[in-house]
């Protein structure tokens, strides 16, 4: 049974009821007047016509509108509804429905066609498309009247087979083809619906285009970040509640020496080195305990048995309920770095050649033991050992064998200490030992027993065996010892004193030895001359040399001061012994050098002459190697004839070192430098050494000088001294000239030159001062 058209209900209501209600308004007035009037029938005329306009107006804007979608509506048919029995075009979760049981008020369709987001296709059973919405039109490129009578294979090919639809029911994800032959990928929900009778079906049609890049996107990273994982250089790891592996990356093949499958399953703890055990099962602990992120270090084993230091980083996670799910993170294997590390702290601590402990571990662990005395009460010992013929055999048979020598004694002291006992190498040729808890009677013994077994030893190079021996400087550490320097001081200067009384033999410091050239002394002079070094506190003063040939000034020697803090000048004895004994000497005498060459050059272009200096050097000078560069580049910088120094060394220093001064006055001689051996008749073997020094010039021991006047046995020595001098072609220089008596027994003998009180004091500047002269009439030259 149709349904009343809607426009007659309204033309009705719009035009019947105004009319109605007017004529029996307009009945009331005439009954109520008595009248039947015109001007109510015109009234009533009036009414009714405004009525009819007004519902003819609003029935022509009800219409229902088809002409916009007329072209794409089914034919013979333009307000089709869904039968109650039947959903429409989108299925009932899609929340439209276009009748129903509900009784919901029925929409036209076209509308919905045209407002659809989603591409709509109505098909008939065989796939012939009856209906193509503006969706569909801009999804596939194609205008609704071209599509319309086309297959829906055309656009969708996996739609249909065999002339049926086979994706009824459900989103299925097919490939669309777009009308310039593009593919993309789409979903496609097929519904049926009957209209008039005829089975027909709704295609829903949805581009994924964007939504498969982005799969296709989380994909692809979620294939590298796998990749990355399988291949990372680190361990990738997660661990079940109970600590057990769950997964691992196959970073396990270079860490463990096991494929991953061949350590899941198995607990954590039994690849735990057993010495780091406890340390890895504390983090574990931690990380069980709910810890969110915990960073520890392990030690891990591989299947070698080889300990590997790995670097971790855990995280738990937890289920809804708080437990544990399971536990995650990193590990980084560290074992290179940390060999490096221990590797970079054995060295800082021990001596590259000997193994030994080095001077600054030494120092710290002396300075712990002091502390420790002073508070137990206990006694202690410090040797201080230097080997008395080390730098002979290394300067003369090179540092090859120097250093064989060096790990020969190493063995030979480490197999005479105890287990607890602290030995170390604490500079060139010198160790030092610390024991615990000794007396000084025992301490002593030990001592003892060290120099012994060097005396005995005997050094073989080459078929030739050498004598070593060492000098031994006890100093006992109780409670009285202030400080680790203090100490150290103490079996320094005790050594010292064993070097000095003769070599081979075992000192022990005693408080008492403070007389004026004792130890307490030469502690106060040490500071003193490191005070002087480091805020230049020295300068120079000339004396005089005289030709006794000419009774000119030849030239000067160079001699060092030190000034007080009082302003007073100190004499070199009383600071060079202490600057020796302390490791000074090599800076006091490299600033002594380079003023003087200075100085020399400067006053001889200032006075227009051409002095020469006579420099003295230190026993010690020889094994200084930054002095020949010192003197290299004063020479350059100033310009000075290098013919005009001679540098001196006294007879006793040359004949210790005999090889390493041979060397050196070699090079000074290629620099052009002349030489001079001072003190020359002290020694016992001044004599067979003159030739082989290569020297130019001798000066005769000032003791000899001295007493030339008055003892005869003096007076030979000069006399051959300088005969024997001038017959090896050197010249002689008398010291310690004071009176003329002495100069003209010099002059008789044929002695060159002359130096002393007599002939001119010391002065700060070159030419000033009084002389005494030979003969009246000379003048400076």
């Amino acid at each position: 049974m149709s349904m009343p058209n809607p426009r007659y209900k309204l033309l009705s209501l719009g035009i019947l009821a105004p009319l109605l209600s007017s004529a029996l308004l307009a009945l009331y007035l005439a009954w109520r007047t008595g009248s039947g009037g015109r001007e109510i029938f015109l009234a009533w005329l009036v009414v009714g016509m405004i009525s009819i306009a007004a519902t003819l107006f609003v029935m022509r804007g009800h219409r229902t509108p088809t002409a916009s979608g007329a072209d794409r509506e089914m034919p013979d048919n333009p307000q089709v509804t869904v039968s109650p029995r039947t959903t429409g075009p989108f299925a009932p979760d899609d929340s439209v429905l276009l009748t129903g049981p509900e009784r919901r008020p029925e929409l036209p369709i076209n509308t919905i066609l045209e407002m659809a987001p989603a591409g709509i296709i109505v098909t008939a059973r065989d796939g012939t498309i009856k209906t193509f919405n503006p969706a569909a039109e801009k999804l596939f490129g194609c205008r609704a009247h071209e599509a319309r009578g086309q297959n829906f294979t055309r656009f969708v090919p996996g739609a249909l087979s065999n002339g049926q639809c086979v994706i009824v029911g459900g989103e299925h994800i097919l490939e669309g083809v777009q009308g310039s032959g593009r593919r993309i990928p789409v979903t496609v929900r097929v519904s049926e619906m009957t209209l008039n009778g005829k089975p027909m079906y709704t295609c829903v049609v949805t581009d994924i285009a964007g939504r498969a890049h982005k799969e296709t996107m989380l994909q692809e990273a979620q294939t590298r970040f796998q990749e990355m994982v399988e291949t990372a250089h680190d361990l990738v790891w997660s661990l079940d509640a109970q600590g057990r592996w769950i997964y691992l990356n196959a970073a396990t093949k270079s860490i463990y020496g096991h494929a991953p499958e061949d350590m899941l399953g198995h607990h954590v703890s039994e690849y735990q080195s057993p010495e780091y055990k406890d340390e890895g099962a504390r983090a574990l602990a931690k990380l069980m305990a709910g810890h969110e992120l915990v960073h520890y270090e392990a030690v891990h084993v591989d299947r070698q048995g080889i300990n590997h230091f790995l670097s971790f980083n855990g995280k738990a996670y937890f289920d809804a309920a708080g437990k544990i799910q399971h536990i995650s993170g990193t590990a980084r294997d560290i074992t290179e770095q940390k060999l490096y590390q221990q590797q970079l702290y054995y060295q800082a601590q021990h001596d590259a050649l000997t193994g030994l402990y080095n001077r600054n571990f030494f120092q710290m662990e002396l300075d712990r033991l002091v502390a420790q005395v002073s508070r137990s009460g206990a006694e202690c010992a410090l040797f201080y050992i230097d080997l008395d013929q080390f730098k002979f055999i290394n300067d003369t048979l090179g540092h090859a064998a120097g250093d064989r020598l060096l790990i020969e004694v190493t063995a030979m002291f480490t197999s005479q200490i105890r287990e607890g006992d602290l030995l170390a190498r604490f500079g060139g040729d010198e160790f030092t030992l610390l024991l615990s808890n000794i007396d000084i009677d025992k301490a002593l013994q030990v001592a003892d027993k060290l120099r012994v077994t060097i005396e005995s030893y005997r050094f073989v190079e080459k078929g030739e065996a050498y004598n070593i021996g060492c000098s031994i400087g006890v100093a006992i550490i109780d409670n009285h010892a202030h400080s680790g320097e203090e100490v150290m001081s103490h079996a320094d200067l005790a050594c010292n004193l064993a070097k000095s009384q003769g070599r081979n033999r075992v000192v022990l410091y005693d408080p008492a030895l403070g007389g004026e050239d004792g130890m307490a002394k030469d502690m106060g002079w040490a500071a003193r001359v490191k005070d002087a070094v480091e805020n230049d506190r020295f300068s120079l003063v000339f004396q005089p040399i005289i030709s006794l040939r000419t009774g000119e000034v030849y030239g000067y020697e160079a001699l060092l001061r030190m000034t007080h803090e009082d302003g007073s000048e100190i004499l070199p004895r009383g600071f060079l012994p202490a600057a020796e004994r302390f490791g000074l000497i090599h800076s006091v005498e490299r600033w002594s050098v380079r003023h003087a060459i200075h100085h020399l050059a400067r006053e001889n272009k200032r006075l227009h002459t051409q002095f020469r200096f006579a420099i003295n050097l230190s026993g010690r000078a020889f094994g200084d190697e930054g002095l020949l560069p010192v003197i290299e580049q004063a020479l350059r910088s100033t310009g000075l004839d290098p013919f005009l120094l001679t540098f001196e060394i006294t007879e006793t220093a040359a004949i210790t070192n005999i090889t390493v001064v041979t060397e050196f006055v070699r090079k000074l001689k290629r620099l052009g430098c002349q030489f001079a051996l001072d003190d020359f008749g002290s020694g016992f073997s001044s004599f067979a050494y003159l030739k082989q020094l290569q020297v130019d010039k001798v000066k005769i021991d000032g003791v000899f000088i001295r007493r030339l006047a008055n003892d005869d046995i003096d007076h030979a020595l000069v006399k051959a001294i300088t005969s024997l001098a001038h017959t090896l072609g050197l010249e002689t220089i008398a010291s310690g000239v004071e009176d003329e008596q002495t100069l003209r027994l010099l002059e008789q003998h044929g002695v060159d030159y002359a130096q002393g009180y007599y002939l001119g004091r010391p002065t700060p500047d070159l030419g000033q001062g009084q002389f005494n002269f030979l003969q009246s009439g000379c003048k400076l030259a």
